[in-house]
């Protein structure tokens, strides 16, 4: 069984390999509690004659969670009704990022993806809120428009995306490949957030012209 974690990259090769070879493959997020979960979960389930697979993901993703849950509702206390811009490469890494969010007490109002396909922006629109503005492909400057018209906190994306959320005075989270902190597994869900709410709640944003004129 092939576990395809970058869809956009690897999913025509494990097609290929289950066409060629029988081998069949499931798409899977190792960020965030639930798709973390859920990886786990769906390997195990492929193997139903062995059923302590499954015993021993169960056992796991029950410690897992349980040791950094307390923290994760200390930070969602925090952020709490904070709003969150996402517009990442594909659009898999945008699902894990909402649910994520919302974990963590976060709305996200504005999101999309580069390469995502028209189910992909079908899943997304049923994930997100009412009101949620969902683009494709989009350009600074329409970026930059949604941003502002949504009041976001924190604005989730690559290096392009992060010379955008400084000059409007908004948080932002990196979330390229090339991270140093690493986001993946449970440990990777607390370093997300105790990342996101540093950059939310800086103090330095007071300063940003858009929040001085309002006092937020």
């Amino acid at each position: 069984m092939n576990l395809v974690q970058c869809s956009g990259s690897m999913t025509s090769l494990a097609k290929q390999m289950e066409r060629d070879y029988g081998i069949p493959y499931k798409r899977v997020s190792y960020f965030g509690i639930e798709d973390m979960s859920a990886a786990l979960y769906d390997a195990a389930k492929h193997f139903p004659d062995a059923p302590e697979i499954m015993a021993r993901a169960q056992n796991l993703v029950r410690e897992e969670v349980a040791a950094i849950y307390p923290e994760l509702l200390r930070y969602k206390k925090k952020l709490q009704g904070k709003r969150a811009a996402i517009y990442v490469g594909g659009s898999f890494k945008a699902f894990s990022l909402m649910r994520a969010l919302r974990l963590i007490g976060m709305t996200t109002v504005v999101v999309g993806s580069q390469t995502g396909d028209k189910e992909d922006y079908r899943q997304l629109q049923e994930m997100a809120d009412p009101g949620t503005i969902i683009v494709d492909d989009s350009n600074p400057l329409e970026l930059a428009k949604f941003c502002l018209e949504k009041d976001v906190d924190l604005f989730i994306g690559g290096v392009k995306e992060r010379p955008i959320a400084y000059k409007l005075g908004i948080g932002f989270c990196d979330h390229n490949h090339e991270r140093k902190e690493p986001l993946a597994g449970y440990i990777g869900m607390l370093n997300f957030a105790k990342e996101v709410y540093a950059s939310v709640a800086s103090p330095v944003w007071q300063f940003a012209p858009r929040r001085a004129k309002t006092g937020i």
